[in-house]
């Protein structure tokens, strides 16, 4: 195996709003911790490659993930379809593009776009994998987990956090060189980086970044990279003690702890054949009432939220209820924008949508765009040809809302309010994951 790391700074610049929060302007006052954008460059010298471009940025949408892919091409040659950006997701990263829209007769709200930060992004993320492919090293890759969850204080469904599904595999992918120095570690977690919250004015990579500040301190010479799992309804909302910087430092400290861990107990197989198999999918939507009937549904969950405020109820009750409030008013608009005939712009936005496998050695990963639900995460590691399988989520672009379950949109809620899915979207996803990983194992044991 030959490999190429390299490592950047995507922070933005003072005045650069920040996202992740709905309806509130917040142009940052500065940078707590860096957003961190890192690439990783293996070749198995027998025609498998890869480069991923791992970030902390809030997300990337397709046309910028598109952008980013051909530069990298046209700088090393490599096709497209092996190149993967990811992102971590933090809410205090700035805006890629417009997501909320004021409703119609409210006053009007204008997420603020900064295009030449946007660029900057583009620009840094192909660079970084120009100089990793430019800059490889004999290298052997290792696999590890470890697990951590609601009994270590982090992670858990913020739909259900008594019964609802979670994923805690804590997963590592390390790299060490022909001196057996470690130079690179890439783990993902199933959890929204949402410590923060929107009254912090600071540009932070959120839990994420705590926990690459104790993943150096054990192998300060290894680049620490970070992607987003099945977080769709996975949040700290019910586990953490705070929306501060200290709660951030507890939170991704317990899960750095758990990455050295699984680094320590990581096994180098002897096959480290590299598989990539991607395609594009088509998506269904869902059906839209007509607009009434959701505004009814609006009336009746402000009246639920108004009652909990009087009522001075726990803040998480309030905030459950506010965006449940905000998944009504996300569904109004988009079914005004069904009436119209204008839906389908959000649709066509984001498609058509990219599944990757990816297999190294004997351990696999199936990289899915937006929010997933994590029971189609599940579902593709219990369905996977490989005994150890990974999901990433928000690489190579985003999908017009979460993809949520068929129970979830029965329910309601922000996240199927905010979707224009249909919850078959997920199986589709998930069929197509599969079925990329089958092939690639097909591809290996052939003779």
């Amino acid at each position: 195996m030959r490999a190429g790391i390299s490592s950047g700074d995507l922070s933005p610049w003072a005045g650069v709003d920040l996202g992740g929060y709905p309806y509130v302007n917040r142009p940052n006052t500065g940078v707590h911790d860096p957003l961190h954008g890192g690439a990783l460059y293996l070749d198995d010298e027998r025609g498998g490659s890869v480069v991923m471009i791992v970030t902390d940025l809030f997300w990337i949408t397709r046309a910028q993930a598109d952008e980013v892919r051909l530069r990298v091409a046209q700088r090393t040659g490599m096709p497209t379809d092996r190149v993967i950006v990811t992102c971590s997701h933090s809410h205090s990263a700035p805006w890629m593009n417009v997501v909320f829209e004021a409703l119609p007769g409210e006053d009007p709200f204008v997420t603020d776009i900064t295009p030449e930060y946007v660029e900057h992004v583009v620009e840094t993320c192909a660079a970084l994998a120009a100089e990793a492919f430019e800059s490889t090293f004999e290298a052997t890759v290792g696999h590890g987990m470890v697990t951590c969850g609601a009994d270590s204080g982090v992670g858990g469904n913020r739909r259900d956090p008594e019964q609802g599904p979670v994923d805690t595999d804590v997963p590592v992918l390390v790299v060490k060189d022909g001196a057996g120095a470690i130079r690179a570690i890439w783990t993902k977690y199933a959890c929204h980086p949402t410590i923060l919250h929107a009254d912090n004015t600071l540009v932070s990579a959120d839990f994420p970044g705590a926990m690459r500040r104790v993943v150096a301190q054990a192998h300060p010479d290894a680049v620490f990279l970070y992607s987003m799992g099945t977080a769709g309804d996975q949040s700290p909302r019910y586990f953490r003690t705070g929306q501060t910087f200290d709660e951030v430092e507890r939170f991704g400290g317990t899960l750095g702890r758990a990455v050295v861990e699984a680094v320590a107990g990581a096994e180098w197989p002897a096959d480290q054949h590299v598989g990539v198999a991607s395609r594009t999918v088509g998506l269904p939507v869902k059906l839209y009432p007509a607009p009434d009937v959701v505004a009814e549904r609006i009336a009746t969950l402000k009246a639920r939220e108004a009652d909990l405020i009087a009522a001075d109820a726990p803040y998480v009750e309030r905030q459950t209820a506010n965006l449940w409030r905000l998944g009504a008013e996300c569904d109004y608009a988009n079914a005004l924008k069904h009436a119209a005939g204008t839906l389908m712009n959000r649709y066509e936005a984001s498609a058509p949508f990219s599944v990757t496998g990816l297999v190294v050695g004997d351990t696999a990963w199936a990289f899915l765009p937006g929010e997933i639900f994590s029971e189609f995460g599940l579902d593709i590691k219990a369905r996977s040809p490989w005994p150890r399988t990974h999901v990433i989520t928000l690489s190579n672009g985003d999908l017009p809302g979460y993809c949520v379950t068929r129970e979830a949109l029965v329910e309601g809620g922000y996240e199927p309010g905010n979707s224009i899915l249909d919850p078959a979207s997920g199986e589709v996803l998930t069929d197509a994951a599969v079925d990329l990983l089958t092939t690639i194992r097909n591809a290996q044991e052939r003779p």
